[in-house]
């Protein structure tokens, strides 16, 4: 996925406001950067549901969640995104689905783990000229999608 220096998410349209929000999070995340760059992408009452099923809401909980995820197990990670979905749902809300691989991640005791991919859902709002997330939903890809049909011979 190629992304143009053109693309900014102050006022633009839902397509290039929230592309250019996807690849604001990228770099937040890649230069672990929660308290700057993270924090300015989220509104203020931002809800955000983790790879692990933990909720945080508002913006203070978020980043500092971020925040010791990134002094902790993702300090040496990266976030590579692989897709971006936007469904404009009114001029200024939208839902965005973003398809993500992060390699780098450490277990406890330093070792790197393997790398992982998954899916963002947000929901981003417009406020002030620029796209936010007011809400995201993080889920790590499974073996297998239940979309998909089982292999033969195998349990659903």
């Amino acid at each position: 996925l190629a992304f143009s220096g053109a693309l900014h998410a102050q006022d633009a349209g839902p397509e290039v406001g929230n592309v250019a929000l996807v690849k604001a999070f990228q770099s937040a995340w890649n230069s672990h950067d929660m308290q700057g760059a993270f924090r300015k992408l989220l509104t203020a009452d931002v809800d955000w549901v983790n790879i692990d099923s933990s909720r945080g809401k508002g913006i203070d909980t978020v980043v500092a969640g971020h925040a010791r995820a990134h002094a902790g197990k993702s300090r040496g990670s990266a976030m590579k995104i692989k897709d971006i979905e936007v469904e404009p749902l009114k001029p200024d809300v939208a839902l965005v689905f973003v398809g993500w691989e992060i390699t780098g991640d450490q277990a406890d005791d330093g070792a790197t783990l393997t790398p992982r991919e998954g899916l963002f859902t947000w929901v981003t709002v417009k406020e002030g000229g620029a796209w936010k997330i007011r809400a995201s939903h993080n889920t790590n890809k499974a073996e297998r999608s239940v979309w998909a049909p089982a292999p033969p011979g195998s349990r659903p």
